[in-house]
């Protein structure tokens, strides 16, 4: 496993995201600021809630703005992100 690093690349989320949640879809277009991990390869992400509140994960997989992840990484638990 190798991660990838995209300079800070940010999007916003596209629909609400549940706790049970391993996909995570992105506004329109956002998708395309992102890598496209494959064979193993990932890239970390945050998501953060406007209060500040904020989960760590692992993106394994991209498809347009449709980001495969692995929640609660780096000793974050899994949040409900609307």
């Amino acid at each position: 496993m190798v991660a990838i690093f995209a300079n800070n690349a940010t999007g916003k989320l596209g629909s609400d995201l549940t706790t049970a949640a391993t996909t995570l879809l992105l506004q329109t277009g956002n998708g395309a600021l992102f890598p496209s991990p494959s064979g193993g390869d990932y890239f970390p992400i945050t998501v953060i809630k406007s209060d500040g509140t904020l989960e760590i994960m692992k993106c394994t997989a991209r498809v347009s703005d449709t980001l495969t992840v692995t929640r609660s990484q780096e000793g974050t638990t899994a949040k409900a992100f609307s």
